[in-house]
């Protein structure tokens, strides 16, 4: 979903990279610019502007571009490089779950821990400890355990590492999986982090929809989804936070809609199309196809 992430480092601050910058500090960045990274602003007329990409890159990163292959005995962290030798599963690694629907990633030596229509919770990775065969990393509001069992989830398929994520005193179960989350589209990425409220918002509709936008409400207490239905009509379907709850599914008359709100064609997989469109882009939570993403000139 589009929107911000709190991280807090290792003294339990948060911190939140958005803004406009004094030009002392500006100088300053411009002289320590091999020391960190710039993040641009959102335009906050469009929700859909700030999408999260799913292509994510390890702070191990060197210069050109490399990261450390899976399986490397060291991992680059925010507090310095960590000794992955004896873990379960070594980093990167990503993992997910269902119901509610959520995922994790490592993101520049971060864990990354995001529900659909909620802000993501990031904490530093850390070393972990061994309990009953598994790995556990404790840091800040997560707790997070990983063990080599077999798994399967509804939506990001079957794995080899079974995952419990705890935050907020509530667990979330699923499955972790080697390696990092092969690049997609913005628009893909934003289907992933909605697929929750997009599911529910079509099973309300009752009929063949695609999802051509998704956007927060009431300053993120509520998700909501654009749909457009095969018989040419367009919707605006509303959720609660969680996602699961339709709160409103109202027409909005043709013509009326802003641009953005027409920015993709996620059709769900299960809803048959009136043709193949070869060249649209599978979106993929783990290693199942739960939609496509159709081109312009594909039929619906």
């Amino acid at each position: 979903m589009p929107g911000f992430a709190v991280r807090n480092d290792a003294h339990g601050f948060g911190r939140v990279g958005f803004g406009p910058m004094k030009p002392a500090a500006l100088a300053l960045l411009l002289a320590l610019g091999a020391c960190g990274n710039n993040s641009g602003t959102a335009n906050p007329a469009d929700p859909q502007s700030g999408a999260p990409a799913i292509a994510l890159q390890g702070s191990s990163s060197s210069a050109t571009g490399a990261s450390d292959p899976v399986g490397s005995t060291s991992f680059a962290t925010p507090s310095g490089p960590l000794d992955t030798t004896t873990w379960v599963l070594a980093p990167p690694f990503s993992a997910g779950g269902d119901e509610p629907f959520w995922r994790m990633e490592i993101v520049d030596g971060w864990f990354s821990f995001k529900r659909a229509g909620l802000r993501a919770i990031e904490e530093p990775l850390v070393q972990p400890t061994r309990q009953n065969g598994a790995d556990v990393f404790e840091t800040g509001a997560l707790r997070v355990t990983i063990q080599r069992e077999a798994c399967s989830t509804e939506q990001g398929g079957s794995g080899e590492y079974s995952v419990t994520v705890q935050f907020d005193k509530t667990d979330f179960d699923g499955c972790a999986f080697s390696g990092q989350i092969a690049a997609a589209s913005p628009e893909a990425a934003t289907v992933v982090d909605a697929l929750t409220p997009i599911d529910a918002c079509l099973a309300k509709l009752g009929q063949p929809a695609l999802a051509t936008a998704v956007y927060p409400r009431q300053d993120g207490e509520q998700t909501a989804v654009a749909l457009s239905a095969k018989t040419g009509a367009f919707y605006e379907c509303v959720t609660e936070s969680n996602g699961t709850n339709v709160v409103s599914l109202d027409p909005i008359d043709q013509g009326s809609q802003a641009a953005w709100m027409r920015r993709m064609r996620f059709l769900r997989d299960g809803i048959a199309s009136s043709a193949s469109c070869p060249d649209a882009e599978d979106v993929r939570v783990g290693d199942k196809i739960v939609g496509k993403l159709l081109g312009k000139s594909c039929k619906f």
